[in-house]
């Protein structure tokens, strides 16, 4: 671990996990719906104020599995806000959450409530890093998370261009095992580049779409983990060649937590 880090308490949610933001982008073809669908549930609270409908901790949400689940929070310290949607545009939604895992939980609690025909989810902004604070300050958490994603030097991630670029690759070659071969080579070449600190991934829920989110998330969350360890260098790569044997299962670090 560095110096820096050595003096710093990793900042964690009062659900337990590491604080690290996350944005996703929902495409609304039907607002009524959508607003019905909030208005229904018991977790949802709608602030007029900053125009947000709160997603809390309780009632429908209970049953959500967090490190520190319902039952272990302090009374005092309920309800929980998990996050919040704010509607950007008639056909435009975001949900904002302090945590992959949140944001994980939220996308599988409303895609079974909140009918993709009326609101899709279409695309991420994650913050690819930890936070830390002194051990005798208080974390105090942003209004908004506008200072991370309303910016103009966010890695955006386009499928399309993907798919060009091994387009590109396999017109190069004649056989289907020297295809193969360049394009293992070129993803792996991908892999072994540090993940950029702010960037933006598209998102599908249909058939393993969510399976395949959970795991990227998961997977992006032990790189930054491994950073805020000290191991600066590692690279998803890395962690593919380890996942099988030696994933990182405990995270000891001395923690301040964010009381929602």
């Amino acid at each position: 671990m560095t110096t820096t880090q050595t003096q710093l308490n990793l900042i964690t949610n009062i659900t337990g996990e590491p604080y690290q933001p996350a944005r996703l982008y929902y495409y609304v073809a039907n607002k009524k719906t959508v607003l019905g669908v909030f208005n229904k549930l018991k977790c949802m609270e709608y602030y007029e104020k900053s125009d947000r409908w709160y997603w809390f901790y309780q009632e429908e949400a209970k049953k959500i599995r967090f490190q520190q689940s319902y039952n272990k929070i302090p009374k005092e310290s309920r309800p929980v806000p998990l996050g919040y949607f704010q509607l950007i545009d008639d056909d435009l939604m975001i949900l904002e959450a302090r945590s992959f895992q949140r944001m994980i939980e939220g996308v599988k609690f409303f895609n079974t409530r909140l009918n993709w025909r009326a609101a899709e989810p279409i695309r991420l902004a994650i913050v690819n890093k930890l936070f830390g604070c002194s051990p005798d300050e208080t974390p105090q958490p942003p209004n908004s998370f506008a200072e991370f994603f309303d910016r103009d030097d966010i890695v955006i991630h386009n499928p399309e261009t993907l798919e060009e670029e091994i387009n590109t690759i396999i017109n190069q070659y004649e056989t289907e095992e020297e295809k193969d071969q360049a394009v293992t080579a070129y993803m792996e070449e991908k892999s072994k580049q540090p993940l950029p600190e702010i960037e933006e991934i598209a998102v599908s829920i249909h058939e393993q779409g969510l399976s395949i989110l959970e795991m990227a998330l998961r997977m992006k969350h032990i790189e930054a983990w491994e950073h805020w360890q000290g191991n600066k260098y590692f690279t998803q790569y890395d962690l593919i060649q380890s996942m099988l044997n030696d994933l990182p299962n405990s995270e000891e670090n001395t923690q301040a937590t964010l009381m929602s």
